[in-house]
């Protein structure tokens, strides 16, 4: 359906070959006639009626019926139709019979009156030439001048009162069909591509897009469109969807930072829409873009934008319907934005609430279970069926129940979270649990019911394992101090005898076990006996030696005995610089030279007392 027009139409074809015709009809339609040439023949008789502004028409002349045709048609496609036209009946070339036929094909709606003379066709022939239709009077020369006011105010006025009616017909059943859409549309995917093209059918456009807010960028993005013709507008729907513009730039841009209606009667003169050549590539050259306020606070979140091939003149008609579309629109989208929201918010509690593997219980004051989340473990020992609506008691070992019960009530009291455990004995064993209860308002709590068992198999396994680590690690230093034996002989000597092979890591515990040993006994000399040790390579014997100079450097002497044959030719294969450090073939020997230098010391210790003395 075209769009429709509220204003009063009062435009007048007259298609006479008679210049004096067309005279006399300029003095009988002139403007300054008055309503009141209509109104009631006996005013006297009745209240004075209000005063009336003058009906003013607007008459247009034709000679001929081919100049009346292309009259009519330049003024339909203008957006400007006639309301009545007067037709002669006799006229070269077409008469007004065909004259009419041929401008009803054109113009369906436009009134007629055929000028004839008593000559002419009767009413009969005419009637048979095109049916029943009450778009045609006849008017019987000579005319009556008020007969013509008459006729032509009435036929006028029939035009725009169905006019009216047809626009809000037009109006209502658009509003109607656009509420039927939204009502029976459960998301914004299924509820947009319907809307648009039933706005594109009912009012007569050949492209549709809806855009969308989008609240981090203050601009607009387009995610559904609908086309008359999808196969022309190929190229437009992919510069389309899914486009974005900022407030202020393009078609709907603009529209938006306008916050009003905006009308656009050639596409190709907007620059700043790259998709004007693919509009007019689908033959648009006409759009209106509609802000849509989708919050109570009326910001614009939307815009609808509807395009066609010819422009249109700003029509009040078509805005009063877009506008009640656009409110309904808006409601729309705002509460499926809000139910879309709330889908994904419960979507997301939903999945995390069931990805804890807890039995969830929602208990009331008296312990009875209002609601439950069934645990996800596979050998649960609480089954849904044995929780909703079931008290506590018959769900829970009798000591259980009466903790839970107590605990219930202290949580309802002090809002604040308490914790417990407890085992049961099942077919597969003892299994341990964790409960958890809080109190979620003056009336109910929320129980948590956990599976623990894995966890406390783990916590024994690790403290199990513990004890294991520890009491090897008492075995390892005992086992060292074993390897690494420091044997005081007297005040004044120490020995230090090693037995198997060394490594680096048992040489490091020589060199720290003579050093302190040494340091914390004050020994005069250390015995370092290397009889049990079968071979010496280059880095035990630097370490050995390193523990040697370390202990000189404390002020004591060093010994080593058991020097077997092997050893001594691979300390001197690879270069050990042996000087400072005596050695001894046997641990006898080093201890008898030992005790040798400590009674030298001893004496000359005495001598220094005597001296002194």
């Amino acid at each position: 359906m075209g769009d429709p027009s509220w204003q009063q139409n009062r435009r007048v074809l007259l298609i006479d070959d008679d210049e004096a015709i067309h005279e006399d009809f300029r003095r009988t339609l002139r403007s300054e006639v008055e309503g009141s040439t209509f109104a009631s023949p006996q005013p006297t008789l009745f209240r004075e009626p209000p005063a009336r502004r003058p009906v003013r028409f607007e008459l247009t002349s034709a000679t001929r019926g081919e100049e009346g045709l292309a009259k009519v048609r330049e003024a339909l496609h203008g957006g400007a139709p006639y309301a009545l036209v007067f037709v002669d009946a006799r006229m070269p070339g077409w008469d007004g019979v065909e004259t009419l036929s041929r401008i009803w094909k054109e113009d369906g709606a436009i009134q007629a009156v055929l000028c004839a003379a008593d000559a002419d066709d009767s009413w009969e022939e005419i009637a048979a030439r095109f049916g029943q239709t009450d778009n045609l009077l006849i008017l019987a020369k000579p005319f009556d001048p008020s007969e013509v006011r008459q006729m032509a105010f009435a036929l006028t006025e029939k035009w725009n009162q169905r006019r009216a009616l047809a626009a809000a017909n037009y109006k209502v059943s658009t509003q109607y069909t656009v509420t039927r859409i939204l009502v029976e549309s459960t998301t914004l995917s299924e509820g947009v591509p319907a809307l648009l093209g039933a706005l594109g059918e009912t009012l007569g456009f050949r492209f549709a897009a809806l855009w969308l807010g989008d609240d981090e960028s203050d601009g607009l993005r387009c995610e559904h469109t609908w086309s008359a013709a999808p196969d022309d507008a190929i190229a437009l729907e992919a510069a389309t969807r899914g486009a974005r513009f900022a407030r202020d730039a393009g078609l709907p841009g603009r529209a938006l930072a306008q916050g009003e209606p905006t009308w656009f009667s050639d596409i190709d003169a907007e620059a700043d829409d790259p998709r004007a050549q693919a509009a007019r590539g689908a033959g648009l050259r006409f759009a209106v873009e509609l802000p849509i306020a989708v919050r109570a606070d009326a910001q614009v979140a939307a815009v609808l934008e509807l395009m066609d091939a010819e422009p249109r003149a700003p029509d009040p008609g078509l805005l009063d319907v877009l506008l009640a579309v656009a409110a309904k629109a808006g409601h729309f989208i705002g509460s499926k934005r809000v139910e879309a929201a709330l889908r994904r918010s419960e979507a997301n509690n939903r999945a995390l609430l069931y990805a804890i593997p807890d039995t969830i219980l929602r208990i009331s004051g008296d312990g009875i279970c209002l609601d439950f989340k069934a645990s996800r473990d596979p050998r649960p020992s609480l089954r849904a069926e044995d929780l909703l609506h079931r008290h506590v008691a018959n769900v829970f070992p009798a000591h259980v129940a009466e903790q839970i019960t107590g605990l219930v009530a202290r949580a309802l009291a002090d809002e604040a979270t308490h914790v417990f455990e407890y085992q049961e004995q099942s077919a597969g064993g003892a299994r341990d649990y964790e409960v958890r209860i809080a109190g979620s308002d003056r009336a109910e709590a929320v129980v948590i019911v956990r599976d623990i068992t894995e966890r406390k198999r783990a916590e024994a396994e690790t403290e199990a394992r513990r004890a294991r680590e520890e009491a090897l690690r008492a075995q390892n230093e005992i086992l060292a101090a074993l390897s690494t034996p420091l044997i005081p002989i007297s005040d004044d000597i120490v020995v230090m005898p090693l037995v198997g092979a060394l490594d680096s890591q048992r040489t490091r515990r020589v060199q720290e076990t003579l050093v302190r040993g040494v340091a914390s006994r004050r020994a005069h000399v250390a015995i370092l006996d290397i009889t049990g040790v079968p071979r010496i390579d280059g880095p035990c014997a630097d370490a050995l030696l390193g523990a040697a100079t370390a202990v000189r450097l404390l002020g004591s002497e060093v010994i080593i005995t058991g020097l077997s044959p092997d050893v001594a030719r691979t300390l001197v294969e690879i270069g050990v610089d042996m000087s400072g450090i005596v050695t001894h073939n046997t641990l006898q020997n080093g201890i008898a030279s030992a005790m040798i230098s400590a009674n030298a010391r001893g004496r000359r210790r005495r001598r220094r007392a005597r001296s002194r003395g």
